[in-house]
């Protein structure tokens, strides 16, 4: 589903019930190929050994043209049986990719021509078809703000006109920027609630799509069907010299500092300042580092926080279908392909303990992960919420357990944080070689992050 959902191809190889129990009503009767394609799966099946080989050849093709998880679909039986003497592979199919025609690409043009406060949104897309070139090309040519959605995070942050994400996790001082936009060009971004924050962003913007999706009907949005890096090279082609101007807005002063200077809160348990300890993390982690982001209040504070200075690191969401506590699974996946980049979960208290055991695989297995855990001692989503409706939210109040001794205790290493100078050293304490790391960092619930 979450593959699905993310446009990931993805081949997953799946046991099929033998022959003998089909439709036995048995206990081993279940119709493998109807759970799959409802989860979103293409389903290709190999029930004779001859022809796996086509099968193999086929699903990987489908994964990797249509970007769509695949499943291959073998029955034990079939599995326990000797497949025939190689043959050659079939010859791959070239895809050339979708360009859009001169029509949409001169209308596109003469939006931006016409635009007084273009913004370019850049999304996943944008980092999968690496188009941060071109895009930061059709800035400098527009006068255009640059903005990226989380998926993208990272991806444009040296370009000087970058100003922070868009969408729900947007500081003020850059969402007081993007309402004033006439235009938004969505460069491989979906444009959903979270990225247009329920639509209080770019209300009153014309929208120019740039994707590999079907369009579909809308009055104000004009829609470019194609690889982003090729078709933005087409949309420059067609522009030509005809539009160069100065961005219409620069960022003075980094947003992250601005918008906490203006939101500072008085802490008064104690504990750390959530915003003060991502930003410390940002100085204390190294630059190509995979940071997975787990869902919950602390979220927020992440997505603002962390930086991507060099463009570098790379983010990741583990949030689908608003489902907390998956962080470290995710991670932990990230870690045994990482190549040797340091990969960090950041995870809240409640959360972390949904999956804490997951901690002991690593430890066994000996993968090496960072986990950050950002511990306001209470369910923060739910403690925050109550707050905000006037209720009474001591009930969300949990204080857990020292969970860096847990950690520890499952094989891996702990250190409690409660001030910011115990991180001067993370990256002599963390040891690769040790397995996973815990880090039970105590912010305080005084600070209300993006809910």
């Amino acid at each position: 589903l979450v593959a699905g959902k993310h446009g990931t191809p993805l081949v997953v190889f799946a046991a099929d019930v033998a022959d003998p129990h089909r439709d036995s009503g048995d206990h081993l009767d279940v119709d493998e190929r109807r759970l799959l394609e409802a989860a979103g799966l293409a389903v290709v099946e190999i029930r004779r050994p001859e022809r796996a080989e086509a099968a193999v050849h086929r699903a990987f093709h489908l994964a990797r043209t249509a970007r769509r998880p695949v499943a291959l679909l073998v029955g034990v039986d079939v599995q326990d049986r000797l497949a025939p003497a190689s043959v050659p592979p079939p010859a791959p199919v070239a895809v050339s990719p979708t360009r859009p025609g001169r029509g949409p690409l001169r209308e596109a043009a003469d939006l931006l021509r016409s635009s007084a406060r273009p913004v370019l949104l850049a999304g996943r897309g944008v980092a999968l078809s690496g188009a941060a070139g071109e895009l930061s090309a059709l800035g400098r040519a527009t006068g255009a703000v640059v903005a990226t959605t989380f998926g993208a995070k990272g991806v444009m942050d040296s370009d000087p006109s970058w100003i922070g994400l868009a969408g729900g996790f947007a500081l003020d001082p850059v969402r007081s920027v993007l309402e004033r936009a006439d235009l938004v060009v969505a460069v491989g971004a979906s444009l959903n609630d979270h990225t247009t924050d329920h639509g209080r962003l770019f209300a009153r913007a014309r929208v120019l799509r740039i994707d590999e999706s079907q369009p579909g009907p809308s009055d104000r949005t004009l829609h470019l069907r194609g690889d982003a890096a090729s078709t933005l090279r087409a949309l420059l082609e067609t522009l030509g010299d005809q539009v160069v101007r100065p961005a219409w807005h620069r960022p003075e002063t980094d947003p992250r500092l601005a918008h906490l200077v203006s939101h500072g809160v008085a802490i008064g348990d104690g504990r750390l300042d959530p915003r003060e300890l991502m930003l410390t993390l940002d100085r204390s982690l190294p630059a190509d580092a995979v940071v997975v982001v787990g869902g919950g209040h602390f979220m927020g504070f992440a997505a603002q926080y962390l930086g991507n200075p060099t463009g570098r690191r790379r983010f990741e969401l583990a949030f689908d279908f608003m489902t907390t506590g998956q962080a470290v699974p995710t991670a932990i996946g990230a870690a045994t392909t990482s190549g040797g980049r340091m990969v960090v979960a950041v995870e809240g208290d409640a959360s972390f303990l949904m999956h804490i055991q997951e901690l002991e695989t690593a430890a066994r297995s000996g993968i090496p992960l960072l986990v950050v855990v950002v511990d306001d001692g209470a369910l923060g989503a739910e403690y925050h919420q109550l707050a905000l409706a006037g209720r009474d939210p001591a009930p969300s109040v949990a204080e857990g357990p020292d969970l860096a001794a847990v950690a520890a205790a499952l094989g891996g290493a702990g250190r409690r944080v409660t001030a910011l100078s115990e991180l001067d050293d993370l990256l002599t304490w963390y040891d690769a070689a040790r397995g996973p790391h815990v880090l039970d960092c105590l912010v305080s619930r005084d600070v209300r992050g993006p809910l």
